[in-house]
């Protein structure tokens, strides 16, 4: 049997640049998860009854794709880690997941949904969070039943980049089942500060609905023009809308904004590995200094899956413990986990929809975990 010792998770973080407010919480979330396994004595690597303790190590990787892929190399090469996380966002996720590639390590994607990081051949990368390609599915469903008559779609996406354009594209394929059709298409440099121009147009197309998705200060903008423009829409779903950045800088005005959630905690995912809800929660909030937000827990969700699979495996080797991925169907307190064994795209669960009505983030879709109906027209805050 291997000799007891420190298991090194890796992390590359962004804790200055654009993804820095993310990428902090990110970490945050994985180190109460780490703590969260120590106080219980530590991972069980070789039977039940031998936990080995776990500690986080991260570099900043200041937000930039070269730099991730620099600090992706430097936890394998030099820290020699035994379970490698990625960075919270989909570009840095991509670069980094192309090192642990090189490197055949397993990458537990915790931070980056865009669908072409599961096209790109990797075999080593395993998910966590749903596809950004399911993001807005229920959307169109939901306003189809909200009025028979609405046709005309807008969508304002962020080029380039894999996420937004996963993102709408499922908007689009959807549309013409529905009876919708795409009206208006724009796409933006995601260095954008100014949507008033984009947003004059999108008035003169009097649209029933509009999606707009972007990085995060580019949806957090553009909410708030949008707020102040005379645009006659009926439903807007912006992709940063459930997020707390989001709710900060809106204030009364986020009122009636739809936009999906991978997890919220009144979901009530059923749970058969780990901690509940509640549990996390207060580990969450014991590591942190704000309010817990998603990437706080989407990592922590990394991280209890990363310790089903080496409890299933009984083995640190990467081989294994990405076989065990594959052979994995377990729910815990952040919903089903599930992946495609050949791709590695989770595929075992959905993402919420939620839209905020008197100031409150309420469920709308999935139909099993919905709390309330689409408020709809639009009630512009």
């Amino acid at each position: 049997m291997p000799t007891a010792r420190t298991i090194k998770a890796g992390i590359p973080a962004s804790l200055t640049g654009q993804f820095s407010v993310q990428g902090k919480q990110a970490l945050v979330g994985l180190q109460a998860w780490a703590e969260d396994a120590n106080r219980s004595g530590g991972l069980i690597v070789d039977g039940p009854g031998k936990r080995w303790p776990v500690a986080v190590i991260h570099y900043d990787d200041q937000s930039k794709p070269d730099c991730t892929r620099q600090a992706t190399s430097r936890l394998i090469e030099q820290d020699c880690v035994d379970l490698l996380f990625g960075p919270y966002s989909s570009v840095l996720s991509l670069a980094a997941a192309g090192v642990a590639e090189e490197y055949q390590r397993v990458f537990w994607n915790q931070g980056g949904a865009a669908d072409n990081i599961y096209q790109q051949g990797f075999r080593w990368i395993v998910g966590v969070l749903t596809p950004a390609s399911g993001y807005l599915a229920g959307l169109l469903p939901l306003v189809r039943q909200a009025d028979s008559s609405a046709s005309k779609i807008g969508i304002i996406r962020a080029f380039p980049g894999g996420f937004p354009k996963s993102v709408s594209e499922t908007v689009s394929e959807q549309a013409k089942g529905l009876g919708f059709r795409v009206q208006y298409l724009r796409e933006f440099p995601a260095e954008l500060k100014d949507f008033n121009e984009i947003l004059e147009e999108v008035r003169d197309e009097r649209l029933d609905v509009l999606v707009a998705v972007g990085r995060i200060a580019n949806d957090i903008q553009l909410a708030k023009q949008l707020v102040s423009h005379p645009i006659e829409i009926k439903a807007v779903a912006v992709v940063a809308a459930p997020i707390q950045q989001f709710r900060d800088a809106l204030g009364e005005h986020v009122q009636g904004f739809t936009g999906p959630s991978q997890w919220e905690p009144e979901a009530n995912y059923p749970n058969d590995y780990g901690q509940t809800a509640d549990s996390v929660m207060a580990s969450l909030r014991r590591q942190s200094t704000g309010i817990v937000d998603y990437p706080m827990v989407q990592a922590y969700a990394a991280g209890l899956v990363a310790q089903a699979c080496l409890e299933q495996a009984g083995s640190l080797e990467d081989a294994e413990l990405r076989k065990a991925a594959s052979d994995l169907d377990i729910s815990t307190f952040y919903g089903r986990f599930k992946i495609d064994p050949d791709t590695g795209k989770q595929v075992g669960r959905s993402t919420l929809l939620v839209q905020w009505q008197d100031g409150k983030k309420v469920a709308l879709w999935p139909p099993e975990q919905a709390q309330g109906n689409l408020v709809y027209p639009w009630p512009r805050g």
